[in-house]
C-alpha cells in the first residue's frame, strides 16, 4: 500500500520524485533523480523503526546531497 508520494522537487536542474510505502511494520521508499527527462539515479531506504514522514525527509536530504556531489564533481572536471 502506498503511504506517501510527493510532488517532484526541483533542485539544481534535477527533478527528485520520492515515493514511500508501508509494508506491514516496515517502511520502504525511494527517490528517483531525473535530469533532462532521463533517470540519473535512485536512492532506496527502508526502516523498521521510522515513520513514513521520517523516511521521506531522509530520502529528500540524501537525494539533494547526491545532486550536490554530482555538481561538485562536474565543476571540478571543468578545471
Amino acid at each position: 500500500m502506498r503511504d506517501a508520494c510527493s510532488d517532484p522537487i526541483i533542485y539544481r536542474d534535477f527533478s527528485i520524485a520520492i515515493n514511500v510505502e508501508r509494508a506491514g511494520d516496515r517502511v520502504f521508499g525511494h527517490a528517483d533523480l531525473f535530469a533532462a527527462n532521463e533517470l540519473k539515479g535512485r536512492i532506496s531506504l527502508g526502516s523498521a523503526t521510522k515513520r513514513p514522514r521520517e523516511v521521506r525527509e531522509k530520502l529528500r536530504c540524501l537525494a539533494k546531497a547526491k545532486v550536490d556531489v554530482w555538481a561538485t564533481v562536474e565543476a571540478a572536471s571543468r578545471h
